[in-house]
């Protein structure tokens, strides 16, 4: 179809990053031939003019919360020394809520946690993370992973979203689920251990289908779970505090801050995001996976419980 007006953002920065090409008309549709959301479009921008200027340039329209698009525009802070945090041409406000545009990246997703990825996969992270940490400088709107938001987690999304599986689950594998998130979302460890647990900006929802790679390139997609919280919940869905690129991401941590990574809140970080992790995906697990891997799901829930 053919797109509207660019905005003027857009439009500057066509001119900017091809030698002062304009944009004479677009076409979008959605990425990969299709999205589940309905919300994305690949957006193919086709140019007159400017110094050697390809003929059409790709970026993404995305509807979006209003926190994803502050959490973004925040992140641009550490942009140029953080690779892996998407530029933001453009973001703004119409009658049908908030809207984004990104480049388009192309690369497909991480096959799994534990595949090899380009450094800079880890180093943005250390970048962000060092930038924001104590979460002074982030907007106030964004959520932030406290006792109550995840009390809420727990109660008002996992709990419903188990229920939902009913038909699918076997009887015994849902009660053992419900009930272990009923204990997780009162657990006096699990409070404890999120209060002491320093803050900052985060994707907050890195997993590997949500990281797109391309030769030495690889960046996070989908901010729309930006929000403030311990930092290894940007980490723990890709690797092993013991893994090489879990090395690579303290090393820039010790090179940006000049401080090493502690141990300690490093173990109870992983703890704590494994246990979040294992909880907030368990309703698209009910409804996506075996029942096997429900409760293998459960388990690793319940041991992450049961170290906190």
């Amino acid at each position: 179809m053919t797109g509207p007006e660019p905005h003027p953002e857009l439009s500057a920065w066509v001119a900017r990053t091809t030698g002062g090409a304009r944009v004479v008309r677009s076409t979008a549709r959605p990425p990969a031939g299709g999205s589940v959301s309905g919300l994305v479009e690949a957006v193919t921008l086709h140019l007159s003019g400017g110094r050697d200027a390809p003929g059409t340039v790709r970026v993404v329209r995305k509807r979006a919360s209003a926190h994803e698009a502050a959490g973004l525009e925040t992140a641009q802070a550490v942009r140029q020394r953080a690779p892996a945090v998407p530029e933001l041409i453009a973001r703004g406000e119409d009658a049908d809520g908030t809207w984004l545009i990104t480049p388009y990246l192309p690369g497909a997703p991480m096959p799994d946690r534990g595949t090899a990825a380009p450094d800079r996969l880890f180093v943005s992270p250390a970048h962000l993370h060092a930038r924001f940490r104590g979460a002074e400088r982030v907007p106030a709107g964004l959520p932030r992973v406290d006792p109550r938001w995840w009390r809420e987690l727990c109660r008002q999304w996992v709990v419903p979203g188990l229920e939902r599986q009913r038909a699918k689950l076997p009887g015994d594998t849902l009660a053992r689920a419900v009930e272990t998130v009923g204990r997780a979302a009162v657990r006096p460890g699990v409070r404890r251990t999120s209060e002491r647990l320093p803050r900052t900006l985060l994707h907050g929802d890195v997993h590997p289908g949500n990281v797109l790679v391309d030769g030495r390139r690889a960046r996070p997609i989908d901010w729309g779970s930006c929000r403030v919280g311990p930092a290894l919940l940007d980490l723990a869905n890709l690797v092993a505090p013991g893994s090489r690129s879990f090395g690579v991401h303290r090393q820039a941590w010790k090179h940006i801050t000049g401080e090493t990574l502690d141990i300690g809140t490093t173990e109870l970080g992983r703890r704590w995001a494994e246990l979040q992790i294992c909880v907030q995906y368990l309703p698209w697990t009910a409804g996506n996976r075996t029942a096997a891997e429900v409760e293998a799901a459960v388990g690793r829930a319940e041991r992450a419980l049961d170290g906190l």
